[in-house]
């Protein structure tokens, strides 16, 4: 009888978390919600350049991207799933893409029908293909101070990865393409280190 009434009490316990749970995921989905109508009401829920695309399917629901992003209200979780809410605010900082720890989150330029994939970027600037660094706008960071410190780190991360010290004289260490922002704070950091560019 005793053993009994600790199981009632642990499941009635466990449903009372449980249902606690529910009711606030609930409460936040309908605050996203409203959100989202207010959005469309003031013309900034469809996005206009650069915005994070969210592959509902491998999203894992952490809210990582929420928080991360600077700019508040780009993004929420509604239902259980990442949404757009301001598509049309985001800047391209890219923090969501960096924070999401299933890569459920890429960045796309314009709607979905007219979308261009950028490519992926790691923490030091290094594309998806070994030995090509991306900065600037190409990376889908176009803010000018983002795109001024880019230039500059991505020379530095090719810096401490090392360069091929018996390349022959005429070999350039490296080769940068754009004047844009992220090539001139790039080619002032080369010419720093006396690289060969």
């Amino acid at each position: 009888m005793e053993s009994l009434l600790i199981y009632i009490i642990s499941f009635a316990f466990c449903g009372a978390v449980v249902a606690f749970y529910l009711r606030k995921l609930k409460q936040e989905s309908l605050k996203v919600a409203a959100k989202i109508e207010e959005a469309k009401v003031e013309g900034v829920h469809e996005p206009v350049s650069l915005y994070p695309k969210i592959d509902t399917m491998t999203c894992i629901k952490s809210g990582a991207c929420v928080e991360a992003c600077p700019e508040k209200d780009i993004l929420g979780i509604m239902n259980g799933a990442g949404v757009l809410i301001k598509a049309s605010n985001c800047v391209g900082h890219g923090a969501c893409f960096h924070a999401c720890p299933v890569e459920a989150i890429s960045l796309v330029i314009g709607t979905e029908k007219r979308g261009v994939e950028l490519p992926h970027v790691s923490e030091n600037y290094e594309s998806n293909v070994p030995g090509i660094y991306i900065a600037g706008e190409l990376g889908g960071m176009g803010l000018i101070k983002n795109s001024v410190e880019q230039g500059y780190l991505a020379v530095e991360s090719m810096i401490e990865a090392g360069f091929n010290k018996e390349a022959p004289e005429d070999v350039l260490d490296l080769i940068i393409v754009g004047a844009g922002p992220a090539g001139i704070s790039a080619s002032l950091m080369a010419k720093k280190h006396g690289l060969k560019f």
